[in-house]
Parts: structure tokens; sequence; C-alpha cells
């Protein structure tokens, strides 16, 4: 029989031409990993990669699972959005705004019903009118330990965003909100909104409503009908907030109880900057500048103290007739129509203390240089008898500034500090300037001799800054010298924060059980917040280490987020048994030993690992030859031969861990029989040959 060795050489040929192609493909094959992509604009087939995105964003996340990351390119995605899941969901790709804009009439344009979901730089806009109900909203959350960060809200008849009822423990920070009715409106507890920029909202800028334990922080509301209007709460935390402009009042607190208001910034509000009607409540440490009225007093028993009011057009403080048993002491009025006025009865000194308020029309004298004046303050109804008078010495020039003169490479967020000095008094007032407009930037009050003033910023990128303080001591002062300083240079991308929760945890009730959040790190710049959900539903705002104790037996889910100063997120949880049996550590158990051979996977097996009190969440193998890897099933190749000890570690939910290890021991690679390029080139000789023979 005659062998046709055409026929069979290229049978040959094409089987081992099948054989690459096919090797070569399994190679190039990509595991599928938890980020999606979406855009737009892509006209083709998706499959949610960069290459291949999902065109509409309810899209990604319905083909998602929890802790999947959705990327969203720049442009107009028209369309209502449901969040049922813990993902994830960044906008903004590439720098170009991700504008969601819902094209027919619904409450809502996105719902965010699953729990700790995070959303951030996206645009939120209802700009051609679609929505008509009054109590709708561009963004609703209706789930716990949310974080809304870094997004733009503009131009809707409704809400910016809203809080419902169901919803504690949100984050809402970084937002930037214009043109709404509401900018947020809060019906829950125990949220967290910060350093949120709020303008132009024909009721309020934040509406707070029948709510425990909220906490604002650090926002700027300008331009709006109110700018916080709080109804019926209790625990209301307002610190550290600036308003300006705002036509009614820049705080309304409209019954409720022991609010606390300090640290805030009122300029420029042709009204008044609070209005306070409630009980139990504390003012304190606040700067009002500019306003029609500082405060309108009608509530009971609160404590009113520490605050500077400045060119009030009428009074700095004005107290309604029902206003009774205010404590109202420690204030400073300067150049106000009227210092304060008084229609009610109400107590204008501290009875512990007896010392009453700056009045900057006092005209009289302190012969013993105590600082009280030596007669009482009686104008426009109010009497006080231990006025704090103008009557010290010329303070020290302030010195040793922080950041150092011509200081380079200083942080976005810089403390300013100076020393400052005065022999005769017991506390001086520092004002901190820019100096390049001449503009106040803040006040640092009650600073002992000899210690240091200090006032924070926030600038930007490559920013000379010119600076100065000026020390006074309550009738004289004196000006520093000007300090210069320069910030750091722009960062090619900022890295993630990366939050710790320490742990494991356990007590009893009525144990203080002290949490520890201090392993945390940002490696390129700094946390600056620190937000602790215990659970039970209490919480504590920027402590890194707080102590808490619960009052019920039980399991929480203690969770810590933490924000770095460019305002990029990281969430951990942990569990914690209470009254409870303590959590049993999980067994490793990592099978073996292995046998294998060099360039040829080895499959690991940590199945046999066991946790007789829950789950374990998490293998981690170290296979010796400083590569690691993770899962209960792992292959892993060896490039040497040799005996290698692995080691595998199991964690539970409660993040206790163990790890057992065990050996692999690696032979060498065979020696390589010849490959299918010689045998490839055998036929072909051969191939030659028997055609030349034939001829």
């Amino acid at each position: 029989m005659r062998i046709n060795v055409k026929h069979l050489l290229t049978c040959f040929l094409i089987s081992t031409l099948f054989i690459n192609t096919m090797f070569f493909q399994g190679l190039a094959q990509e595991e599928t990993g938890n980020e999606y992509y979406v855009d737009s604009s892509y006209k083709g087939y998706s499959k949610g990669t960069a290459e291949q995105p999902f065109k509409t964003i309810q899209e990604a996340i319905d083909s998602a699972e929890d802790e999947d990351t959705l990327y969203v390119f720049g442009g107009l995605y028209e369309e209502h959005i449901v969040i049922d899941k813990k993902l994830h969901l960044w906008g903004g790709v590439e720098g170009t705004e991700s504008v969601i804009e819902q094209d027919y009439d619904r409450r809502y344009t996105v719902e965010i019903t699953a729990d700790y979901v995070e959303f951030q730089d996206f645009w939120l806009t209802d700009e051609h009118g679609y929505k008509t109900s009054p109590i709708g909203a561009l963004i609703s959350i209706q789930a716990e330990n949310v974080v809304v960060n870094g997004n733009t809200f503009n131009d809707t008849d409704s809400f910016g965003i809203i809080i419902e009822s169901n919803a504690d423990g949100a984050i809402i920070s970084g937002n930037r909100i214009n043109n709404t009715e509401k900018g947020i409106y809060v019906k829950s507890s125990t949220n967290d909104i910060v350093n949120n920029f709020i303008t132009n909202c024909s009721d309020a800028g934040i509406h707070l409503y029948s709510t425990a334990h909220n906490r604002l922080y650090d926002n700027q509301i300008d331009t709006s009908l109110n700018g916080i209007l709080a109804e019926s709460c209790t625990y209301l935390n307002i610190s550290n907030n600036t308003f300006s402009g705002n036509e009614y009042n820049a705080i309304q607190i409209l019954l409720g109880t022991q609010p606390v208001i300090r640290y805030n910034e009122f300029t420029s509000n042709p009204s008044v900057g609070i209005y306070l009607n409630c009980d139990n409540g504390v003012v304190s440490d606040n700067i009002f500048t500019e306003n029609d009225r500082g405060i309108s007093l009608k509530g009971t028993s609160n404590t009113i103290h520490s605050n500077s009011f400045f060119s009030s057009a009428g009074a700095g403080i004005y107290a309604l007739s029902t206003s009774q048993l205010n404590n109202i002491y420690n204030n400073t009025f300067e150049e106000n129509g009227k210092t304060a006025e008084e229609h009610g009865q109400n107590i204008w000194f501290n009875e512990a203390t007896l010392r009453g308020n700056y009045w900057d029309d006092y005209d009289w004298l302190d012969r013993n240089k105590d600082g009280i004046g030596d007669s009482s303050y009686d104008k426009n109804g109010l009497t006080d008898p231990y006025p704090l008078g103008f009557f010290l010495k010329v303070p020290d020039k302030p010195s040793d500034p922080t950041p150092s003169d011509n200081e380079t490479g200083v942080g976005l967020k810089p403390t300013l500090k100076v020393k400052v000095v005065d022999e005769d008094s017991e506390s001086l007032t520092v004002t901190f300037y820019n100096a390049e407009i001449d503009k106040q930037l803040g006040i640092d009050k009650k600073i002992t001799s000899g210690k240091y003033a200090e006032w924070d910023l926030t600038l930007p990128f490559d920013r000379t800054y010119a600076w100065y303080a000026i020390s006074n001591d309550s009738l004289q002062e004196n000006k520093s010298d000007i300090f210069f300083f320069t910030t750091m240079i722009t960062p090619p991308d900022n890295i993630q924060p990366i939050a710790d929760i320490g742990g494991p945890y356990d007590g009893e009730i009525g144990e203080i059980i002290q949490f520890d959040a201090s392993a945390s790190i940002d490696e390129d710049g700094t946390i600056d917040f620190y937000r602790w959900n215990f659970g039970d539903g209490t919480s504590e705002l920027l402590e890194k280490s707080p102590s808490h104790i619960y009052e019920s037996s039980g399991t929480y889910s203690v969770t810590l987020t933490v924000i770095d100063n460019l305002g990029s997120v990281d969430t951990k949880t942990i569990l914690v048994p209470i009254g409870v049996d303590a959590n049993k550590a999980p067994n490793a158990n990592p099978g073996g030993p292995y046998y294998g051979v060099a360039g040829t996977p080895v499959l690991f097996n940590g199945n046999g690992s066991s946790d007789t009190d829950g789950e374990i969440t998490d293998y981690t193998w170290s296979f010796g030859d400083d590569n690691s890897g993770s899962g209960a099933t792992i292959s892993h190749t060896y490039d040497n031969e040799g005996s290698y000890l692995v080691v595998l570690t199991v964690t539970d939910a409660y993040g206790e861990s163990h790890a057992d290890s065990t050996t692999v021991n690696i032979e060498p690679k065979p020696e390589e029989s010849p490959g299918f390029e010689i045998i490839i080139m055998i036929g072909a000789i051969l191939f030659i040959y028997l055609s030349r023979k034939r001829k």
C-alpha cells in the first residue's frame, strides 16, 4: 500500500496548528473580575469590560454582585436607577462628568435600597423639569450606612438628597448642591453630613425632621431661604459650618432638645444667624459678622457662651418675651446696632465664675485689674453685673509660626499656629488673616499666655500663601510679621486609604469595649475622618480609638469608615459578640504533603479547614518561595526544584485566625524531547526528498 506523503504531511501540519492555537488561546483567557464599566456612548455588544462596557448604569447593577465596583465613563445617562446591592459606584471616569437625568416623571432619579453602598463623583440634575412631585429627589437613600461622596446635584424643583426614616448611618460628604428646593432632607438618625457646598435652595439647604444624633460638620450653605432647618430633633450637632446670604434664618431650631451649635461662621445673612426655639441647647464659639441679627432667642434653659458678634445691623442677641432662664456669658459684642436686647427673663453672666460678657460700649474702669468692670452693664433691658471690659496691656507680637516662615511642601489642610504671650492677661483671642487680601480667616479664643493659638485651612496644590495673626487681650492688640509657606505639588493620583478596624472584640453587657483604628493608613496623605457605627443605633465621629458600652446582649455589626484628605473612602466591618459565647478560632488544614515538578502547577487544597461556631471567610497561602495567594483551593507553579514549607492561614467572620503548615517536594523538569518545530522540519525534509525522488 502506497502512503500519500503529501496528504499525511498536510494533516500533520493542520493538527499541529490546531493544537498550538488551542494552547495559546487557553493562555490568553482572562479571569473574570469584580469590576464593571459603563459608557452610554458605546455602540457594540456589551460585556461590562472596559473594552465592551455596558450602556446603562442599571444594566451594570443588575449584572453585578455584592462588593463589585462600577466605573462609569462621562456622558449622559437618561435612566431611573435602583441600587439594590452592596456596590461601589464611581462616576467621572477620565475626568469627564457622568450626568444622570431621568427623562420622564418619577419621584426619585436614583434609589439606594441596599446597605453599605458607596456612590461617588456623579452629576445629577433635572434641568429639563421632568419631575413634578413636590417631595421627589435626585437621590433617595433607603438603606443603612450608605456613603454619598463628591457628587453634584443641580437644578431641580424637588430635593437634592433625601435620607429616609429607615436609613440610619449615612455619610453625605464632599457634595455640591445647587438650585434645589431642599438640598438635603433628613428623616433618620445618626447620619454625618460633612464638607458639602450647598447654595440657592428655595426652602432649606438642610432640613431635618424628628431625628436624633445627627451631625452636620464643615458644610458651607449660602443664599438659601433657610440654611439649616431642624424640627423636633434631639441631640443635633452643628459644628464648623459657614453660612452666608441666607434670606430667612441661617439656622432655625424649632422645638426639640439639647442641640449643640459650635464653631460656625455666620456672615452677611440678611435676617437671623440662629433662631433658637428649643430647650437645654448649647450655642458656643460661633462667629457672627454683618448679619441683621446674630441670635433670636425664644427657648428655655439654653447656654449661650463664647460667641463673637460683629457688625450686626440690629442686635447681636435678641431675647424674645418667651425666653427664660437662658444662661448667656463670655460672648463678645463689637460694633453692632445694639449689643443685645432683652424682653424675657434670662441670665447674662456665669453664676459659677461670676463672669459676664464683653461689651464694646462698656466705658468704665477695672481698678483692681481682675478683668471685670467695676460696675454693671445696664442697657437695652438687660443687666450684666460682671461685664468683661478691655483692660489689658498690649500683648507681645505673635511668634514661632507653624508652618514655619518660607516652608515648602506643606499639606493641603495645614493648621496655622502662633505662640502668644501677655504677662498680665488670663487669656488671649487670636485672629488669623489672609495677608494677600487682608481678610479674616477665623478666631481662636481663651489661649493661655505662652501657649499656641491655631486655625485650620484647606488650600489647593501649588499655592503660596501669606498670613499673619493678631493677638488681642480684649482691649489692645498686636500684629505678627507676615509669614509665607507653599503647599505640596499636585500628585499624579490619590491612593485610597486603608481602614483597619482592629479586633477581634467581645465583652459583656455594661462592659467598656475599647475599639482601635490606629492601624489604618493612607500611603499618600492623611486620614482626616473616622466614623464608627457601633451597630446599636449609636456612632462616634472623628475618634480614632473610641470606647463604647453595649446595653443589650447580641452580636453587633460594627462599621469603621475612613476618608482621607483628598476625599477617598474605605470601610471595614467586624462582628462583636456581647453577652454571648465568645468566638472560637478556626482550624487551618493545608492538606499535604504535596509533590510536583518545576514549571508545572501544583494544586493545594485547604477544604479540610474548619470553624466549629461559624464560617471561614479568608484562606491565605504562603508558598515558601516568596509568593502567596488566597482561596480554599489554589494552584501554584514553582520555578525551581526543592522542598518548600507551605503555610495556610484561615480567618473567620470575627477576625480570628489560625495557621498550619505542610511541605511540597518539587522535582526538576524532565529533559525535553524534540518539540513540534523539529518534527515539522523533519517532515518537510522528508516531503522534499520523496517529491524529488519520484521525479
